[in-house]
């Protein structure tokens, strides 16, 4: 047994992207180091640049953090049960599942610590020896821009990119600038409503793209969702706002979707993201986690997918030049295209 003597926030502020780790520590001197949802950047906003996940860092704080003291941390099933049924009084999903998210990977990376294991080894090991890796750009807006970026991102060993754009120009730049060999995404975070999005889908899809991701707002109308696979012919990605199985048993009996999306950050961490997992190999779904955060969040994601049969992609946040992120963390080596599993006990990042 190993008793939780203190959990931790370590907010770092930033004007576009904010993060939130969480630190457990345990009276045989281990730390594991998790991170929660990171909210969305204001800049601009008079509430200051920890804004956006300063209503998490409560929830951790004041609500869950107070009854892990005391606990076994290696009894992570149990911790999560106690902590996922409590909270739930809260309500379900939304700010208490994310400051959850950030205590169960904290506890995943102190167990891997404490035993001198890397967390997949501890899962049962690895389904894969390397995964395919794609470049999340953010939202840039300009074809100069996107083009630069896309440029930018071949040239540091992807090959293939996703984009955040709303105009199809924008889609066919990428296109011209990267070339057929590269395989390209489109995320809209749920720009459209139903009929323009049906519209958007037909007008990129003869620019060859893997899959058309949240189409459709609010994004977890599953209704939408379905309409709009039916009524144009890329394939649809979305599920990274769901958040209890239940959400994703409903997204997926739509039958609309070849690729689910969790975020690790937002279902309850490692611990429910083997179980969306699974039910994304029981349904013949392809995984790509989702995430946009280079941090332990990113190397949690990489873990689980590796233990995955059904993981096809890694989502690696690309951020252009002279933006770094906020907690010091790296990209892991991209080599022919993907990556291989962090070495290291825990999460393999030390932070």
């Amino acid at each position: 047994m190993a008793k939780i003597t203190a959990v931790r926030c370590r907010p770092f502020a930033s004007p576009r992207l904010p993060q939130l780790l969480v630190d457990v520590d345990t009276d045989d001197g281990f730390t594991g180091i998790g991170e929660a949802w990171w909210g969305i950047a204001t800049p601009d906003s008079p509430a200051g640049l920890d804004a956006p996940f300063r209503p998490i860092q409560a929830a951790i704080e004041a609500l869950l953090a107070p009854r892990c003291i005391g606990k076994d941390a290696t009894d992570i099933q149990g911790l999560w049960f106690d902590l996922s049924d409590w909270s739930s009084r809260y309500g379900d999903g939304g700010i208490i599942t994310m400051a959850l998210s950030g205590i169960d990977l904290a506890l995943w990376d102190l167990k891997g610590k404490r035993h001198g294991l890397p967390v997949a080894e501890l899962l049962g090991g690895r389904a894969h020896d390397r995964v395919p890796a794609y470049a999340s750009l953010p939202p840039l807006r300009t074809n100069e821009a996107v083009i630069r970026e896309c440029r930018r991102a071949v040239a540091a060993g992807f090959r293939a990119i996703k984009l955040h754009e709303i105009e199809v120009d924008a889609v066919a730049a990428a296109r011209d600038a990267v070339g057929r060999d590269v395989q390209l995404m489109v995320d809209v975070n749920g720009h459209f409503d139903t009929l323009d999005a049906i519209a958007f889908g037909r007008a990129i899809a003869p620019f060859d793209i893997l899959w058309y991701e949240e189409p459709v707002r609010p994004m977890r109308n599953h209704d939408a969702i379905s309409r709009v696979a039916q009524a144009q012919p890329l394939d649809l990605a979305a599920g990274e706002n769901e958040y209890g199985l239940d959400d994703f048993a409903r997204l997926i009996e739509r039958d609309a979707l070849r690729w689910l999306q969790p975020e690790i950050t937002k279902i309850g961490g490692l611990t429910a993201a083997l179980k969306v997992g699974a039910l994304a190999e029981l349904h013949n779904l392809a995984l790509a986690p989702h995430n946009f955060r280079i941090g332990p969040s990113l190397y949690a994601s990489i873990h689980w997918g590796f233990v995955s049969p059904a993981t096809r992609w890694f989502e690696l946040p690309w951020l252009p030049e002279g933006i770094n992120a906020a907690c010091g963390a790296v990209l892991p080596p991209i080599v022919d295209g993907g990556i291989a599993l962090p070495d290291g006990p825990g999460f393999g990042l030390a932070l």
